[in-house]
């Protein structure tokens, strides 16, 4: 029988459409209304990106003024480093490209050139770095550049936020980089050196940053180091010191579970650490999960009062479900309910009003490669897409890894500072082969292999020369999903995928997944999300006004950190007290987005506040100050006459010119007695270079005080020495005495 024209037509499209689905380079691994990933290639508006072959990329995504296309093509050697091949060509060329840009990163002498081309790289930096995908890469490289951040046999803080350690606290993420090194390198002299650096640079944070009461550190949350980036305007440094934010608590938690585990390795007595790590588990749990949001909250304000603020902050959510903070139940809640981006997962969210884009408003590529290990493990396959093709995006675009994104369109432009080739980016976007398609995963005993493939990036993944400790190992994936088939070594079958930490000489490894991604787990992007500017709060006259906050619906007003009110007014009228009292308020938009708390109004009766000038406890007065350095005053008595036995805070008005209030490293810290038992640290941060007329009240203290006579003490500890070493002279004008009750 004669087949009609449109039988035939209908045949032709059949066929065509079946060669195009054939076809490798037109294999989609991701699509949304925003862009879309293929196999070759990102399509993005008019914008595309494609990978000609493994070791050349071309983009027509240019500058201004620029019209022809940019291209990257591989130019470094190499061949000493693992090979990955995959069924994708522009997956595999994405790898060759952020291994170059990680060789590039590294001089002649092996040291690591920091952000801005700086010679100098961040202990953060190069740690986060080491524990992405340095440790597997270039691990000797990675722990002659961690050797650089110890001075004195303690790991150096960053400079940042008010003059660096103790406002910012997080360098004890250089333990994890640390045991990441060990356990793929197996060097017994590392472990040895790094477990003296790790436990004597824990010490001086117990001393100084560890909350025996709350049992929380203190301290900056990492990485985001800029102030009204992050925070709600009215913080200043004090005021970051005595908040406790969440990726710093799971930091120092991981931190002690890498003390313990070397400790135990090396024979060592590590019982206070077990209680101190099990006590800050518990008060990560108790006090920062949001029981309505099913994440962890951002942060604590401060130490006086456990107030929440409700946003999601993504590192410290990505790295609670990585070391299990938390029961697997809430790590899978985690996951399904953290807000994310159509391009990527915001450093936090909501956004701050009214800030430039840099942490705010923005993509990190490092954090989302956390994330996206975060994902795979508990098993969101369908979101795992996502996040490795947002990932995969912005590199081949820009032909770079760039260090952050525009969170409502994922350019790079109008960032407030950026970097190419950024190394944390490098080895985030490396953190996807290894850590999650190939799913290697490092322990004290073995490597073990945890793959996660998306269905979307079925076929083959091929790691070849990848060197464990004394063996080197080819690595074949096959198929989709998150559970094993078949494994096999040199083409014996095992029923436990591991190699042994003991195994020696060359080795094939082939891995078969089940082909099955498991339950359709419900995910959803969200547009950006910007919070209520934060209200300012102020009292005349019994009556307590704040500014008309633009969007906003009404207002949540709070006493004593108790809801007292709900109004769509700008005051509250008829406000009295007899005893000390405490407001803050908060503003609340048609979506129900909350802005940040206000600086807390604090009211209370002349009576109840007392000041003493502190030169007069001095044996000569050459000043209207006390004057303070390491030669001078090292040992500073005061006493206090209470008029009642009660609760007292306690606060020093200081000066500190040493630094800027954003950058350096000569905060000061002071420890402070009450009758021979130690209260605390006591924090002057800088406030201005060479501005000692710029006075400001320290962190304070709540303490017991009898009737009469009360002894302080303020001295210089070995633990309280700042990152500098050198340089901290400050001045105490006042100590601040007020009634609680």
């Amino acid at each position: 029988m004669k087949k009609s024209p449109i039988h035939n037509a209908i045949l032709l499209f059949c066929m065509l459409l079946a060669f195009t689905n054939c076809d490798p380079n037109n294999q989609t691994l991701y699509q949304s209304k925003k862009f879309t990933v293929l196999s070759n290639r990102i399509e993005q508006d008019n914008f595309v990106a494609k990978a000609s072959s493994e070791k050349k990329i071309e983009s027509n995504y240019s500058l201004a003024n620029e019209s022809e296309n940019m291209v990257w093509e591989l130019k470094k050697n190499l061949s000493e480093l693992p090979k990955y091949e995959s069924s994708s060509v522009l997956l595999t060329a994405l790898y060759n490209l952020s291994l170059e840009e990680i060789e590039n990163n590294i001089k002649a002498d092996t040291t690591i050139i920091g952000s801005k081309n700086t010679n100098n790289i961040t202990t953060r930096d190069i740690s986060y770095a080491s524990i992405l995908s340095l440790s597997i890469t270039h691990p000797k490289v990675a722990i002659k550049n961690l050797i650089k951040k110890v001075k004195q046999g303690k790991i150096i803080q960053d400079e940042g936020t008010g003059g660096s350690w103790p406002i910012s606290s997080d360098r004890m993420i250089w333990s994890v980089a640390a045991w990441e090194l060990y356990l793929s390198t197996g060097d017994i002299d590392w472990l040895k050196k790094s477990y003296f650096i790790i436990k004597n640079t824990t010490e001086d944070d117990l001393n100084v940053i560890w909350d025996y009461r709350k049992r929380l550190f203190k301290g900056e949350a990492s990485y985001l180091n800029q102030q009204e980036q992050f925070y709600p305007k009215w913080m200043e440094p004090k005021d970051i010191y005595e908040s406790y934010s969440l990726n710093i608590q799971i930091i120092h938690f991981q931190s002690l579970q890498v003390l313990i585990q070397m400790g135990k390795l090396l024979g060592k007595d590590i019982q206070k650490y077990e209680d101190i790590c099990s006590a800050l588990q518990k008060s990560i749990n108790n006090k920062f999960w949001l029981k309505d949001k099913n994440y962890f909250a951002q942060f604590i304000y401060n130490e006086n009062h456990l107030i929440l603020s409700e946003k999601s902050e993504s590192l410290g959510e990505s790295l609670a479900i990585l070391w299990d903070i938390s029961t697997t139940e809430r790590q899978n809640l985690i996951a399904n309910n953290t807000p994310v981006g159509e391009f990527g997962i915001p450093c936090f969210s909501p956004q701050n009003p009214d800030t430039e884009a840099y942490y705010n408003k923005a993509i990190w590529p490092f954090v989302q490669a956390f994330w996206n290990r975060a994902l795979a493990k508990t098993g969101n396959m369908n979101a795992l897409t996502w996040g490795l093709a947002s990932m995969m995006r912005p590199t081949a675009l820009f032909l770079t890894n760039k260090e952050n994104l525009l969170l409502k369109n994922g350019d790079f432009k109008q960032t407030q500072n950026n970097t190419d080739a950024n190394l944390k980016s490098s080895c985030g976007l490396l953190s996807n082969y290894f850590r999650v398609l190939l799913g290697l995963n490092y322990t004290k005993d073995q490597l073990e292999f945890h793959p996660a493939v998306p269905r979307k990036f079925k076929g083959r993944q091929k790691l070849s020369g990848l060197k464990y400790r004394n063996t080197i190992l080819d690595i074949e994936v096959l198929g989709f999903g998150n559970q094993i088939a078949s494994y096999s070594l040199d083409g014996v079958q095992y029923k436990t995928a591991i190699v042994p930490k003991d195994m020696e000489g060359y080795h094939q490894i082939t891995i078969r997944l089940n082909n099955h991604e498991g339950p359709k787990i419900p995910f959803k992007l969200k547009k950006e999300s910007i919070a209520p500017e934060t209200p300012v709060l102020s009292y005349h006259k019994n009556q307590i006004k704040w500014n008309s906050i633009k969007n906003a619906t009404h207002y949540q007003i709070f006493k004593n950190d108790e809801l007292l009110l709900k109004t769509s007014d700008t005051n509250m009228s008829e406000v009295t007290y007899k005893e000390p009292v405490e407001y803050r308020i908060r503003a609340i938009d048609s979506l129900g987005t909350f802005s940040s708390y206000s600086k807390a109004l604090r009211l209370y009766e002349s009576k109840y506040e007392r000041y003493l000038e502190a030169e007069d406890f001095l044996e000569s007065r050459k000043f209207n100050y006390a004057e303070f350095s390491d030669k001078d005053n090292r040992i500073y008595y005061f006493q206090i006459r209470a008029p009642r036995i009660g609760n007292y805070n306690i606060s020093f008005l200081y000066a500190n010119g040493n630094g800027p209030i954003d950058a350096g490293n000569k905060c000061i810290s002071r420890s402070l007695w009450l009758n021979s038992s130690y209260l605390g640290s006591i924090v002057f941060p800088q406030r201005g270079e060479n501005n000692w007329n710029d006075y400001g009240f320290s962190n304070s203290f709540n303490v017991d005080l009898k009737k009469g006579n009360n002894y302080f003490k303020i001295s210089l500890e070995d633990f309280n020495r700042n990152m500098n070493k050198e340089i901290s002279p400050f001045r105490i004008d006042k100590i601040r005495l007020i009634r609680k009750e």
